[in-house]
C-alpha cells in the first residue's frame, strides 16, 4: 500500500465497528457508522467477513508465481467457489519449499455495501493479537470464528456458523488442529487458546477440555492491528470497483495534464498579445512623437516639388532634353517624341536595331542629371526593314499618378 489506512471497518460480534486509526489518543472505535463517517477518511481497510473467504494452507515450490500454483491446486481439489478471487500469502520457506496461505475471497451481501469506499482488504484473523497463542477464537457477526497461527502468523482461519462454542464447534476445531499437525502446517498440536469477545465460563472450559489446551480470555475484541505485508484479498466485485477508481484516477490525472498545458497555451497566447499591444502603443507614441515633424517636412517637400521647376536647372525641360539627346548613340538613332510632365518624361524614337535602343536605354538611365528618375522601357517594336521603334519613360517619387 502506498498509505498507510486511516480507518478499518471490520466485522465486529454483532455489528460492523468502524476504527479511527489517526490521533493522538490511538485507534478508538467511532460510535456511528455512516456514510459521513467513512467519507472523513482517505483510506479505509476493510476486513472481509471470515465467512466469505476461503483460506487453505498449501506446500508450493518457491519457484513459480504462488497465486497461480495455489489456484491450481484449489480448482484441482473442486475448493473453488464460482467467480471466487484468489489470492495467496506467503508464510514461511522450509525444506526446499513455500508454505503460503491460499485465499479465495467472494462477494459477501452485508460487505458489498462499503466496496465503494474501502481502499484496501484483509481478513479480520491478521488484525487479532495472538500473542503467542496457537489458536485464536472470536465471535464475527454472531458467528464463531477461529484461527491457528505459527509463530504469531495466521496459517489458517474459518467461520464455523455456529452461536455457540458448543461440541460442534470443538470437534470442527479439534479436527483442524489435527489435520494441519498432520500437513505440518503447524510445528506441534496446540498448546495455548486465546478468547476474544463474551464467552462464558461453561464455553471457555468446553474448549479446553476438548482441545486440551491451556486458555485465556478477553472480554471484547481488541482495537485492530495493521499488518506490514497486507494480503488484499479482494472479492471480484471490490476489484471491479478498485480498477474503476484506477481508471478514473488516470483519467482524471490526463484531464488535469490536458487542462493545464491549455491553460500554458493560454498564458501564452495572452503574453504575446500582451506584448503586441505593447510594441503597438510603443510604435503609436513614437509616431505621434514624429507626426509633427514629418508633416513639417512633408510640406516642406510638397513645397520644393512646386518650386522646383523654376529654379532648379535640371528640373528645366530644355536642360533634360539636351541630356537625353546627348546619350544617342549614333546617326542611326533619332527621337520621334519626347514629353514632359511633373515628374515625368516619356521618350521614344527609332533605331537600325535592337541593340542600338538597349545601348541608348542604358545610357539614359546613368546620365547624372536624371538619377532621380526610375526608368522603364517597353520592348523594341519592329518598324519596317533595319528600323526598331522603342520608347522609356522616367518617374520621380514625386510624380503624380494619372488617376490623381
Amino acid at each position: 500500500m502506498s498509505r498507510a489506512p486511516e480507518a478499518i471497518l471490520r466485522p465486529g460480534p454483532e455489528a460492523w465497528e468502524l476504527w479511527k486509526l489517526t490521533g493522538r489518543e490511538g485507534p478508538q472505535v467511532l460510535p456511528e457508522l455512516n456514510a459521513k463517517a467513512l467519507g472523513a477518511f482517505r483510506h479505509v481497510l476493510l476486513a472481509l467477513p471470515s465467512r466469505s473467504i476461503l483460506s487453505v494452507p498449501l506446500w508450493v515450490s518457491p519457484e513459480g508465481d504462488k497465486t497461480e500454483l495455489a489456484e491450481l491446486e484449489l480448482s484441482s481439489r473442486h475448493l473453488l467457489r464460482k467467480g471466487a478471487e484468489t489470492h495467496s500469502l506467503p508464510i514461511l520457506e522450509q525444506d526446499g519449499r513455500s508454505l503460503v496461505l491460499a485465499l479465495a475471497s467472494s462477494d459477501d451481501p452485508e460487505a458489498a455495501g462499503y466496496f465503494k469506499t474501502a481502499k484496501s482488504f484483509e481478513f479480520p484473523a491478521r488484525l487479532l493479537p495472538a500473542a503467542g497463542a496457537d489458536i485464536v477464537v472470536w465471535r464475527e457477526l454472531g458467528d464463531l470464528c477461529f484461527a491457528f497461527y505459527r509463530d504469531d502468523r495466521c496459517v489458517f482461519f474459518a467461520s464455523s456458523g455456529e452461536q455457540v462454542a458448543g461440541p460442534a464447534f470443538c470437534g470442527v476445531v479439534s479436527r483442524t488442529a489435527l489435520r494441519l499437525r498432520a500437513e505440518a502446517v503447524i510445528p506441534r498440536i496446540p498448546a495455548k487458546l486465546r478468547l476474544f469477545g463474551n464467552f462464558s465460563d461453561e464455553e471457555c472450559t468446553a474448549l479446553g477440555h476438548a482441545l486440551r489446551i491451556d486458555w485465556e480470555r478477553e472480554e471484547s475484541l481488541p482495537a485492530p492491528l495493521v499488518p506490514e505485508i497486507p494480503s488484499d484479498p479482494a472479492p471480484p466485485t471490490a476489484r471491479m470497483e478498485i480498477h474503476r477508481r484506477g481508471r478514473l484516477r488516470r483519467a482524471g490525472v490526463f484531464a488535469t495534464i490536458g487542462l493545464a498545458v491549455y491553460a500554458f497555451l493560454l498564458v501564452l497566447v495572452a503574453a504575446d498579445l500582451l506584448w503586441q499591444r505593447l510594441q503597438l502603443r510603443q510604435l503609436a507614441a513614437e509616431l505621434a512623437a514624429i507626426d509633427t515633424p514629418a508633416r513639417e517636412a512633408q510640406n516642406l517637400v510638397t513645397s520644393w516639388n512646386e518650386f522646383r521647376p523654376a529654379v532648379d536647372p535640371s528640373a528645366f525641360a530644355i536642360d533634360q532634353l539636351d541630356a537625353v539627346a546627348s546619350q544617342i548613340p549614333g546617326e542611326q538613332v533619332r527621337l520621334t517624341q519626347y514629353n514632359q510632365a511633373p515628374g515625368r518624361i516619356t521618350v521614344a524614337g527609332e533605331a537600325a536595331d535592337v541593340s542600338q535602343a538597349y545601348e541608348f536605354f542604358e545610357k539614359v538611365k546613368k546620365v547624372p542629371a536624371l538619377q532621380d528618375y526610375d526608368w522603364t522601357n517597353r520592348q523594341p517594336q519592329l518598324a519596317g526593314r533595319n528600323k526598331v521603334r522603342f520608347e522609356m519613360e522616367g518617374m520621380r517619387p514625386d510624380a503624380k499618378s494619372g488617376e490623381e
